[in-house]
């Protein structure tokens, strides 16, 4: 028998090679996020929600401000989802410190997801009470959140007024915490998901006053949801004939291309699991004003991907994935 030698990083976790001994490896493709430039919030990445308090941009950093009082709170979440694909795993990051704790401010960073934001239903946190952190999988609203003394990974309690990385790994099957680089604790989920309605979060802060306290600063250097390896899959295609209305996929995707087989009137395309906002564009197929043939797209989707047809002789293929 050959010899054989397992690779393993620093964390444990091991390599995979090909059959001719070369080192399988992956990129990581940032999915949701983005830098704060300048002073202004960049409203086409990020949603705001305040009570009170305040989400501000200065120094290229994310500042969220608490409220002052009881259930007042500043909130921001990523306008997109990062789409999660099998055999692959997601991981947020961000960079933060706190100007101050304080026992009556609750500040949460992670991914999440809820049908009405910022309000999460589901995901996987930080939860941070003055200088104590836990770690929080929440399905269903059900929240269920590990504290630092209960930690089974190797944990050293952090300077809160530093700039520090906190990291958030995720499959459906385990959820990875890291903070500056070690993985403080690992939920694992042997017979159910941890999430009950979606694997596609947002990235997202949470700070909330529960209590009348002064307020906080809570500063981000930047805040993302990264792929550990590309969705590189074989694609799908449907075809559509005639005036119809049809949902192509549930959930997020890339929209590659629509040939046009016969021409009909209007294909209008939507990000979402009906005819309804977000539009990604409408496709004049008149055969006269508009195009016969293939028309590029390359464009990503993060609700879902339906087609409306109008003209009884419309004749159209959809490939994505």
């Amino acid at each position: 028998m050959a010899n054989w030698k397992q690779l393993s990083d620093q964390y444990g976790w091991s390599a995979d090679c090909t059959p001719n001994s070369e080192l399988i490896t992956t990129d990581k493709i940032r999915l949701v996020g983005a830098i704060f430039n300048g002073a202004t919030v960049d409203t086409s990445f990020w949603t705001a929600a305040v009570s009170t308090g305040t989400v501000t941009q200065a120094n290229s950093s994310l500042v969220l401000t608490s409220g002052t009082a009881n259930a007042h709170y500043a909130k921001v979440y990523s306008v997109r989802r990062a789409n999660w694909i099998s055999g692959t795993a997601n991981k947020f990051r961000t960079n933060m410190r706190i100007e101050s704790s304080d026992d009556d401010i609750t500040c949460k960073i992670g991914v999440g997801w809820g049908a009405t934001m910022p309000t999460i239903t589901d995901g996987a946190y930080f939860k941070i009470v003055g200088s104590t952190i836990s770690a929080c999988t929440m399905a269903n609203t059900a929240e269920t959140a590990v504290a630092s003394g209960s930690f089974n990974g190797t944990y050293a309690a952090p300077t809160l007024t530093n700039s520090t990385v906190y990291e958030i790994l995720y499959t459906t099957g385990k959820v990875y915490f890291l903070i500056a680089g070690v993985i403080v604790h690992t939920a694992s989920f042997p017979t159910a998901n941890w999430t009950s309605n979606t694997v596609n979060f947002h990235c997202f802060a949470d700070v909330t006053n529960t209590g009348n306290s002064a307020a906080v600063k809570y500063v981000f250097r930047g805040m993302q949801i990264a792929r550990i390896g590309k969705m590189l899959t074989m694609p799908h295609y449907k075809y559509i004939a005639g005036a119809a209305t049809t949902v192509c996929k549930l959930g997020g995707g890339i929209l590659h291309k629509i040939i046009v087989n016969t021409a009909g009137t209007l294909c209008t395309i939507y990000d979402q699991t009906s005819a309804a906002v977000p539009l990604i564009g409408i496709l004049d197929t008149n055969k006269t004003t508009g195009t016969i043939g293939s028309v590029d797209y390359e464009c990503p989707f993060f609700n879902g991907l339906t087609i409306v047809t109008t003209g009884a002789g419309s004749d159209i293929t959809i490939i994505y994935e």
